[in-house]
């Protein structure tokens, strides 16, 4: 047995776990995906979001209490 045989069959013994808790990991990488993909649109429309806010502030401010 060559050196490199040994190699490939230490990999595929290391390779070939039990794959218990992949779907977890799966989910948890859709949710940081998700997360990071907000944040980075929450940053990019920084300005449009805070005209927003003042609009609705300044609108709110100029309503009457009942």
């Amino acid at each position: 047995m060559s050196w490199f045989s040994f190699v490939q069959i230490w990999l595929a013994g290391k390779l070939h776990r039990d794959e218990y808790g992949q779907g977890t990991v799966e989910y948890v990488l859709l949710i940081l995906g998700v997360v990071l993909f907000l944040i980075v649109a929450a940053l990019a429309l920084q300005d449009v979001l805070s005209g927003a806010i003042a609009k609705i502030s300044s609108w709110i401010g100029t309503q009457n209490p009942p």
